[in-house]
């Protein structure tokens, strides 16, 4: 009997899932539209909670019971402020904000305002006397922004009617209640969880703007009946002030996010290469601050510029083309002139370890000069104890190296790390240079390609979309905090990263015995022949 064919089923083929799925929504999609315009018909009924009177107001946060009467909405939400409500009087759904509750007189329901309260820990006495004499009043008023927008609130105040003794919320008491002010006088106020937010999204997405986030709670608030408006200035300094003091905080638990658990203090190999896409235009306005993570990061302009110059003065620039018939540092330098009327920071220069782990960086100034990534070299030295560097051009950058630890003898150290040439941008250079200075060819490299900084780039190409518009100060910070978001997020994965990588090392070292046994018996050769090939290629690629 005749078999039928073989058929695809939605488990393994992919465009027969994606077929059926459209269908069901095609389906459904007349009865989701009726759904919708029914969920916009007021029901009118009795209070769910009290079923006395007939409900007025419907709480989008209270489910499984929304519906209230005025009473009961006083009595529920003048503890629940940040619940979103809307109004049934007019025969349709009305946002409105926190401190406008509904009474009911003589059968005619009236809208009316009403005071809201900060909810903030408050102490359970101020005084020795009977905590029943204390009364809480309203304050002075404040603007709390949260994920949800603005609520414009008032600050408790706790008097005792025996001794007039008083309690007004002081700083400490915002910070134990999971707030941040956002002037010294907090009258704007800050939910933690809109910082945490914003910085989330600045890691997930980088070329989201401050502006455009402020927008959104702008939006939110508006949407659910409040005022709208932030404030972004302040909103920005509130952030890098509770990022500073953060990270402040991590420095005496001992954290330190610009170190790669992996390979500390023990360093395989470090990459270091710039890029040009993080510029700052000149004509960008801003107070002449300082920068809260000068140093952190990025090292310092100052100290970057002073050991520049001192090299400088002993050592000409490497001019002309390269061994590999290339003009790259050439190409920057005359690229750097004509782009320096209008810009000050010209780029960065980074310096990342095997794992993609962030571990320095600077501002460039005069182009991709050898003075920078020899400054990143220079200062991870010590630090990282590395046995590689990687840069994209070490057969012009290591004679030049070279040069420097002749007029500094406290450089020669740098000497002792061993040349890496990136394995694909090796494929560009010549073949005896790819042979001599090639990542693949260097022993104890392993499977290091040295183009973890591309990979790194890709993100901070990002960021560039909006720091190149800020004051310097706050540049700095921003892309602080970026490089410290994509490292948290690469340690998180580093395990995944580091087992993933290992079996497939096991698996290539596997593959490449094979091929060497292979080629050993079709050539009917030892192994001592085949290093001694090995040795003749390499002495072939020296002699120049």
């Amino acid at each position: 009997m005749d078999c039928d064919e073989p058929r695809s089923t939605a488990s393994n083929d992919w465009a027969l899932r994606q077929s059926l799925s459209e269908e069901r929504w095609q389906e459904a999609r007349p009865k989701l539209l009726d759904s919708l315009l029914s969920s916009d018909c007021v029901h009118l009924g009795p209070c769910d909670h009290c079923s006395l009177k007939e409900a007025v107001i419907r709480c989008k946060d209270c489910l499984p019971k929304p519906r209230y009467c005025g009473k009961c909405d006083v009595s529920t939400h003048q503890h629940l402020v940040f619940h979103n409500r809307e109004t049934l009087i007019d025969r349709f759904y009305k946002p409105v904000p926190p401190s406008t509750a509904v009474q009911d007189l003589s059968g005619q329901n009236v809208i009316y305002e009403q005071v809201c309260l900060l909810p903030i820990t408050r102490p359970e006495k101020v005084c020795d006397c009977d905590p029943q004499n204390l009364s809480v009043v309203a304050g002075r008023s404040v603007a709390l922004i949260c994920i949800n927008g603005r609520y414009d609130m008032y600050l408790p105040v706790m008097n005792c009617r025996t001794c007039l003794a008083s309690w007004t919320p002081e700083v400490g008491d915002l910070l134990c209640s999971g707030y941040w002010p956002g002037t010294v006088g907090f009258q704007t106020i800050y939910q933690l969880d809109v910082f945490t937010s914003f910085e989330d999204l600045k890691i997930n997405a980088p070329g989201l703007s401050r502006q455009a986030f402020v927008k959104m709670l702008e939006q939110r608030s508006q949407q659910f009946g409040r005022r709208g408006y932030i404030c972004g200035d302040i909103f920005q300094k509130a952030f890098l002030e509770w990022t500073y003091c953060r990270h402040e905080r991590e420095k005496l638990c001992g954290i330190d996010h610009f170190s790669c658990p992996a390979c500390t203090p023990d360093t395989v190999a470090v990459s270091a290469d710039g890029n040009r896409k993080l510029y700052r235009f000149s004509k960008t306005k801003g107070l002449e601050e300082q920068p809260f993570f000068d140093g952190v990061f990025l090292a310092s302009d100052k100290a970057v510029a002073t050991f520049v110059d001192c090299v400088r003065e002993k050592i000409k620039p490497v001019n002309g083309k390269g061994t590999c018939g290339t003009s790259t540092w050439a190409a920057a330098r005359e690229t750097s002139k004509k782009t320096n009327s209008k810009c000050d920071e010209e780029g960065l220069e980074v310096a990342v370890c095997r794992h993609c782990i962030l571990l320095r960086g600077l501002n460039m100034f005069r182009g991709e000069i050898f003075a920078y990534p020899l400054f990143l070299q220079n200062d991870l030295a010590t630090k990282t104890n590395c046995k590689f560097f990687c840069t994209d051009i070490m057969c012009r950058y290591w004679p030049y190296l070279q040069k420097v630890a002749q007029a500094f003898p406290e450089m020669k150290k740098l000497t002792q790390m061993k040349p890496f040439l990136s394995v694909m941008h090796a494929k560009g250079h010549s073949t005896k240079c790819e042979v001599q200075w090639g990542g693949k060819n260097q022993t104890g490299a392993g499977t290091t390609i040295g183009e973890e900084v591309e990979q790194v780039n890709s993100f901070l190409s990002r960021v560039a979309l909006t720091t190149k518009y800020m004051s310097k100060a706050a540049r700095v910070d921003m892309i602080t905090l970026h490089a410290r978001g994509w490292n948290e997020r690469k340690k998180r994965n580093l395990h995944k990263y580091l087992s993933t990588r290992y079996l497939k090392t096991i698996q290539k070292t596997k593959e490449v015995k094979e091929d060497i046994e292979a080629i050993k018996e079709s050539t009917q050769r030892s192994d001592e022949e085949l290093q001694q090939w090995v040795t003749d290629v390499r002495h072939w690629a020296v002699d120049r």
